[in-house]
Parts: C-alpha cells; structure tokens; sequence
C-alpha cells in the first residue's frame, strides 16, 4: 500500500503543479514528511487520507493506485447485482432493503465514488414521490449535500435537488422544499426546451417528441402521485385517471406502448378496482380486461430495442426495454395478481367469465418460458 501511495502521490502532486512545500503547509506537516511518503520510506497518517484526497479533488481509491477503468468496472459489477436484485425480489420493501444493503457495501469500497452515492441516496429515498416515514432523513439529507457540493455532473445535480425536495415536502417543511425547487429551472426555460432549437431535422423532431413523451408522463405520475396523498372522492379519482388513460392512448395512439406498459397496465388495474369499489362492475371488468392484455404485449417489449410506430413518439427507439427482461416481466405480473386476490374491491367480479379470462391471461405471462 505505501509503494502504491508514494507513486500516486508524486503523479497526482505534480499534475497538480505544486510543490511538496504547498501540500505540508495545506496539512500542517512539514515538508520532510510530504518527501518521505513520496519516496516510499512510510506513508500518511489514516486521518490524513481524506484531507489529501479532498485537496486533490480525487477519491481515496485513486490516491492509493485504484484507477478510473478498475474503479468503474467493480462499480458496474454492483450495478449488476442491484438488477438481479430487482428482478429476483418480488416484494418491493424486501427489494429495498436489499438495494440499500448492496449500495452500503459498495459504499465502504468506494466512499468517495459519486455514482454510488447517487444509488445509494436513491434508494434511501424509496418510494420515491408518495407520502410516507421516512427512516433514514438525515442521511438522505448528509449525501444529498455532498452530491450538490461535490458533484459536477449536471443530470446528477438535478436528480438531487428534485429528491431533497421531495424529502423535505414529506416532512412537512415546505419552505425548505421550495428552495431546493427553486433551484430548478422552469420547464419553458429548461435544457429540453432550449436544445431542441440546436438541432434541426428528423433529430429536432425526435428531440421534441423525446420532450413530449417525457412531460406527458412525467404528469401523469405526478397527479397520481398527489390525488394519493390528498381525500380525494373515489368518483373524481376515477374520472382523473380515465384522463390519465387517455391521454396515455393519445401519446401511444397505435398501442405500443413500449417500455410503459406497465404503468398503463397498473392504470388499468386501479380504474377496474375503484369502478369495481363503486358498484361499476362492466366498467371494472372491461378495465381489468384490458389491464390482462397490456401485460400480455409487455412481452413483445422485453429482450431487445423496441420501435414506436404513433406519430407522436415514431422517431423514438426505447433502449431501456433491454432491461425490461421476462423474468422482471413475470415477477411484476405475479405481484400484481396476488395483490389482485388480497384486494376485496375485485371480488364482485371474480365470478364472472371476463374476471375468470383475464386473470389466465396475466397467469400465462407469469408461467411463460424465460429465453
């Protein structure tokens, strides 16, 4: 370890431009002491470590002779297991706390490494957008700090600022909230808006439909996410969500909805469970119908890239359906069909024949071959 640091070191120093003088008189050490570490004759103190990292703007497994491309293919190795995790977890509490556990020890390799305090801060902060306790305030808080006094990747910067708004608004402390939602620029001045009048084109076109999409659905979760948490009359919920349907039909007018089936899907599933609760039992069951259907296409989307064909979203590919593999397909289905059984809102339908269809049609997916 101290051959390893010695070198480190002098590289780092000199890349620096200063002189052994300027890094002991930073510590408070003198100067022989900076010369003997670098010849190799001992190394720092521990306590010393962070500072000299600190100094340098480099992680403590830089300075003791981890570098970037070993550094990033270990971190690519938790993310991962943080996949197989979510695909191999059907509970969602229990998939949490097995996320935090796998981003915790990842921490203690790399405490310094801001992608793995990004996951980590993620996950201490699931659910993310819905009223709850949250266990872990401060230490959302500590990392989410960091983040914005360390980190100088922009997307990182803003998906911090837009959780530890979303931290403070749980507790309650919205003036504090409001500052951090200040800190965002407006969605008329934003990147999104702004860069689309960079470019010219099919790739303008595909920009402005990416913009579109993003804010379609990023609205439809937020006013979901809100009619949770507020007394909302179960008629006026249902009549926000057949919007919410609507518009999902809208933006995907050919059917393919691609990497969001699911959300639709879940969408489905509330309607046929609130309309069910009402005493709307056709309604319920045409939803719940179309619900089956929509994780019977998921399959399509799983395993590969997926082209959209609705002329609002046409020039889009969806990368991330790649990860959307059919074992998480079966898990999500398997979830969703012992909720299903344990909500009481469905039983006046499960004796009717499209009740009894549907549900072969989700027990199909969650039986289906993995390739």
């Amino acid at each position: 370890m101290d051959i390893a640091i010695s070198e480190n070191l002098k590289k780092i120093r000199r890349q620096k431009g200063n002189t052994q003088q300027e890094l002991a008189d930073h510590l408070g050490i003198s100067m022989q002491a900076v010369s003997k570490w670098e010849c190799g004759d001992g190394f720092p103190d521990i306590t010393l470590i962070p500072a000299i990292a600190l100094y340098y703007n480099v992680t403590t497994d830089r300075l003791f002779g981890m570098d970037e491309e070993a550094i990033g293919a270990k971190i690519k190795e938790y993310e991962a297991k943080s996949l197989e995790i979510s695909q191999a977890t059907i509970d969602w509490k229990e998939n949490n706390k097995k996320q935090i556990a796998l981003w915790r020890e990842a921490q203690k390799e790399f405490p310094n490494d801001h992608k793995v305090l990004k996951n980590l801060f993620f996950m201490l902060n699931v659910p993310l957008f819905s009223p709850r306790t949250i266990d872990n305030f401060d230490e959302i808080v500590q990392i989410g700090e960091r983040l914005l006094a360390e980190s100088t990747d922009n997307d990182t910067r803003l998906q911090t600022i837009n959780i530890l708004c979303d931290v403070y608004a749980n507790e309650k402390d919205f003036e504090t909230a409001k500052k951090y939602a200040d800190m965002l620029p407006s969605c008329l001045s934003g990147r999104e808006m702004s860069y689309g009048r960079c470019l010219a084109g099919e790739e303008r076109i595909s920009h402005y439909q990416k913009t579109i999409r993003d804010f379609i659905v990023n609205g439809i979760n937020s006013i979901i996410q809100a009619m949770t948490s507020c007394d909302m009359a179960l008629g006026e919920l249902v009549k926000v969500l057949e919007f919410s349907y609507k518009l999902w039909r809208l933006l995907y007018s050919d059917g393919d909805f691609g990497y969001y089936v699911h959300s639709v899907g879940v969408t489905c599933l509330n309607l046929a469970s609130f309309h069910s609760s009402l005493g709307n039992t056709d309604e319920a069951l045409c939803y719940f119908g179309e619900a089956a259907d929509h994780f019977v296409r998921a399959d399509q989307y799983s395993g590969g890239e997926f082209k959209y064909t609705s002329p609002m979203v046409n020039r889009l590919t969806d990368p991330e359906s790649q990860l959307d593999s059919k074992k998480l397909l079966k898990t999500n289905v398997t979830q969703y069909m012992q909720l299903i059984e344990d909500t009481r809102s469905f039983d006046r339908m499960r004796n009717d024949g499209r009740y009894t269809a549907a549900m072969e049609k989700m027990q199909a997916v969650a039986k289906m071959e993995e390739v």
